[in-house]
């Protein structure tokens, strides 16, 4: 959970730092992130005033979500029969994301059309704090109207290459929350580490969870000679399930194939391409892309099919299944007459098809089991399922998001271009070998602004088919969460608005100057950002130890 500001008078310089020096009039209009679709603020007028707290009904189970916002804010809640200081109303009008807010000096009125909403209209609010001409804290009069641009602001996290404890998902799912984000992509299987419990299956976690050995980090092509173990228990992933879910964000989990199976096939070396040359599967101790793919056989299918039956159990919320797809070398199916059996028996011409047969197959277990596949652009190489849907993440392929809406297929947005959050963020990074990037392509927070999600000369009939936009955060040379942190923020914060806010209200020296007041939440929060003007790290020592299970 993110540490807490408590006011007010015993700690009324830690109230500045959340939410600005006490002179500060709370007359000004708030810097929310993501800027909302409507906003009005009245200037030149008291607002509501949070000196005594704030009252919440009873009955309401809203009342209970809002007393976890506002508190973790530092605002007093207290649960009351009648007399309340807010008014939830239900809207269906405003759809599932939806909100309406209003603030007076005497009441705050807050219209959704579900639980999302409210949590989304309840994160505007205490955006707005401030403090009034006594130094105490006080929202401003405000009428809201907002609602998303897109329907899938997300953030991918790696736990393949390095793992976080759980106490660190929660921090980042606390901030996903503040910024309106309602998707983690969670990578739980690759050729460095299987981290995800199947109870058939044991030896994918005992033995497929375990590597030798790693890169060291600011010399790449050096081993460190230490080994790397860990996965999640199934309580563990429950938890980060459950604790997403109450903040309105929905867990998407990643198994990959038919490629980066590495971890899989050293566990189970029967999934493999056994009848090839030199076959010798092991855990991958570097990074990059490796050469051992499933094997296209039925053994291979029914391993999977219980994999699934795993994550459908873990992940009941999750409408999707994400099953990687890319980057899945074709050599080994060339090389094993039992998968060039396969494309004679089934007519298929090359090893594209084969791929797209194998995934067609996965596909079938998926949708029988009430979810939907998803995975990266690969997955249309040799032919695209009209029911998948699509990541687009190689941004050197501009056609493949255009064909795939041709095609009627859903997209979601995730150029490496602007949203692979592992790369280098430009001038300022500290020197330190730690601070070893994967490229370094200045991607700054500029350019993750400058985003549009919907691919130029997109008909506008197909763009409501462009689902949203995800931030992808790779973690070879991300070891812990103060890394990880200084790699997302604020970068995060610029796409945030990009898949919130209307097109036509963005505005890139408005958002400046927004950010530049986020900052302080930040820095009390533990955050550890690249400042936006110089880029120095808040905790530079922070990022050098190699968190490990």
């Amino acid at each position: 959970m993110i540490s807490k500001c408590i006011f007010p008078a015993t700690v009324v310089s830690l109230f500045s730092v959340c939410w600005g020096a006490p002179s500060a009039p709370v007359l000004e209009t708030p810097h929310m992130i993501p800027r909302p679709a409507a906003l009005r603020a009245q200037t030149g007028e008291s607002g509501f005033s949070l000196k005594n707290g704030v009252r919440l009904p009873e009955e309401n189970p809203l009342s209970r979500q809002a007393e976890r916002i506002f508190r973790d804010n530092g605002i007093n809640t207290v649960l009351v029969k009648n007399k309340a200081d807010i008014i939830f109303t239900e809207d269906a009008s405003l759809g599932r994301e939806g909100y309406r807010l209003a603030v007076t000096p005497d009441s705050i009125s807050i219209a959704s059309g579900s639980v999302n909403g409210a949590l989304y209209a309840l994160q505007s609010l205490v955006q707005s704090v401030a403090a009034d001409r006594n130094g105490d804290p006080a929202l401003p009069r405000l009428d809201v109207e907002d609602r998303p641009r897109f329907s899938w602001r997300g953030l991918m996290m790696d736990s393949c290459r390095h793992m976080m404890p759980v106490r660190d998902i929660k921090k980042i799912l606390d901030l996903m929350e503040r910024y309106k984000f309602n998707t983690l992509h969670w990578h739980l299987t690759d050729d460095q580490g299987w981290r995800l419990p199947v109870s058939k299956y044991p030896r994918l976690t005992t033995v497929g969870g375990a590597r030798a050995q790693s890169p060291v980090i600011g010399s790449r092509n050096k081993a460190d000679g230490a080994p790397y173990s860990g996965h999640y228990t199934p309580e563990e992933i429950r938890e980060v399930v459950r604790y997403a879910k109450d903040r309105g964000i929905t867990v998407i989990p990643e198994v990959e194939m038919p490629g980066h199976a590495s971890a899989a096939i050293a566990a189970y070396p029967e999934l493999g391409n056994t009848d090839i040359p030199g076959y010798a599967p092991k855990v991958q101790e570097t990074w990059g892309v490796h050469p051992y793919t499933f094997a296209p056989t039925e053994k291979t299918f029914r391993f999977l099919e219980d994999v699934i039956d795993e994550v459908c159990a873990l992940f009941p919320d999750s409408p999707y299944i994400h099953i990687g797809g890319d980057e899945a070398p074709k050599d080994q199916w060339k090389q094993s007459p039992a998968a060039q059996q396969v494309m004679r028996d089934n007519g298929l011409a090359n090893e594209h098809e084969l791929q797209s047969y194998f995934i067609r197959r996965v596909e079938k277990m998926i949708n029988s089991r009430g979810k939907r596949l998803i995975g990266w652009d690969e997955i249309q190489e040799g032919g695209l399922s009209p029911t998948a849907t699509m990541m687009v993440w190689r941004s050197w392929m501009p056609n493949s998001a255009r064909h795939a809406l041709e095609q009627g297929n859903d997209v979601v947005m995730t150029p490496n271009s602007h949203l692979y959050f592992d790369y280098d963020q430009g001038p300022g990074k500290p020197s330190v070998p730690e601070y070893e990037t994967i490229n370094n392509d200045n991607l700054t927070w500029q350019r993750v602004y400058g985003l549009d999600p919907v691919p130029q000369g997109t008909p506008r009939e197909r763009e409501k088919q462009v689902l949203g936009c995800q931030a992808n955060i790779w973690t070879e040379y991300i070891p812990n969460l103060p890394k990880w942190e200084y790699h997302v923020f604020p970068r995060a914060l610029a796409l945030a608005e990009v898949a919130w806010t209307p097109k036509d209200q963005k505005n890139e020296k408005d958002f400046r100057k927004r950010l530049d007041r986020q900052l302080p939440f930040l820095d009390a929060h533990n955050v550890n950002y690249k400042r936006p003007d110089n880029g120095a790290p808040a905790q530079p020592e922070a990022v050098i130890t190699r968190e490990r299970r």
